[in-house]
């Protein structure tokens, strides 16, 4: 294992930072990309392995090149959905940034790259992370690198904060749901307690509608569990996680933390896409999370994970109920 060197982008998202943290605890070499120079990967404690930091960015060829020197594998889920600083846009982030990315990791000998992607939809063009990630892909495909394309549908560490119920925030320390944008902290101010104080959670597409909700954890699992394996190599693997749940049946379960019979109203994939749309001009990130809530509105992909886990002997994957047990804080 010491032999495969990794570079790890995205290394302080969420996603980024417990994929960092599982390859340490196996052993790995690790290189964390970073974008800020006084930020670390934090949650390490007792962590085994090699880690050493790489500042750069998907704006800078240079920094990339030098952050890839004598990388064998790459792991990326780099993005910038909700953005805790200053990035780039999502389409100048799939298509130049990552462009710049693999190019630098083909002249450099890099010989995996495993990628966090998003379902297929066939309104995806209507979604810029969709769209995005799609382009990423695309590259991919055309790289002699093998890569392994990793989509995952919901996660429950941030829908169950975006349907009103703060208190469901993922205690990891680089939790998405934590950063400090701006869209995200007016959304938490005006919905994150509906669920505690008003009894109400807002369904994407309706108390029927639903999906095949993931913990990051087990994507960060399944991402860092296929690293070196051929099995993975040149293959999308789709897989969501171990239940498919309609909004009704979250809202019970919310119901058990909140102390309160929680109903679920729906929010109609339209009203989010009038507001993507009015929001383009002005605040494309925050157009991009509506369009991601339209995404949820209107699309139920129902994935099998149990032959990945068993394929790639990965742990047992988190249950939305064992999800809140974990992280419900009394919160207000």
């Amino acid at each position: 294992m010491a032999e495969n060197r990794i570079l790890v982008a995205g290394a302080t998202g969420q996603v980024g930072a417990q994929v960092v943290r599982i390859l340490l605890d196996k052993g790995y070499f690790v290189r964390a990309l970073i974008r800020d120079p006084n930020r670390k990967v934090e949650g390490l404690e007792g962590a085994g392995g090699t880690l050493e930091y790489a500042v750069g960015s998907l704006e800078d060829r240079a920094s990339l090149a030098k952050a890839i020197e004598g990388i064998d594998t790459v792991v990326s889920s780099a993005n910038g959905i909700i953005p805790s600083g200053k990035t780039m846009s999502i389409k100048k982030m799939s298509a130049g940034g990552y462009e710049a990315f693999i190019s630098a990791a083909e002249e450099a000998g890099v010989r995996h790259w495993v990628q966090s992607s998003v379902p297929s939809w066939s309104k995806e063009h209507t979604v810029p992370e969709l769209a995005g990630k799609r382009l990423i892909e695309q590259r991919l495909e055309r790289s002699p690198i093998a890569a392994t394309i990793v989509r995952n549908p919901a996660f429950m560490d941030v829908w169950m904060v975006m349907t009103g119920a703060v208190q469901a925030q993922s205690a990891h320390p680089h939790a998405t749901t934590k950063r400090p944008y701006g869209f995200m902290r007016m959304w938490q101010g005006l919905a994150g307690n509906l669920v505690v104080k008003r009894g109400i959670m807002l369904a994407p597409g309706g108390r029927n509608h639903g999906s095949a909700f993931i913990a990051t954890t087990d994507v960060a699992h399944m991402m860092a569990g296929i690293v070196g394996k051929q099995a993975s190599f040149n293959r999308t693997i789709e897989a969501g996680g171990p239940e498919w749940l309609t909004w009704a049946e979250v809202a019970v379960l919310l119901s058990k933390h909140a102390h309160r019979p929680v109903r679920a109203v729906k929010m109609p994939g339209w009203f989010a896409r009038m507001g993507q749309l009015m929001m383009k001009p002005v605040a494309p990130s925050a157009a991009s999370i509506l369009a991601l809530i339209h995404l949820v509105s209107s699309h139920q992909p129902k994935w099998d994970s149990a032959p990945i886990v068993e394929e790639f002997d990965l742990p047992k994957q988190t249950t939305l109920a064992e999800y809140l047990d974990q992280n419900w804080s009394d919160m207000t």
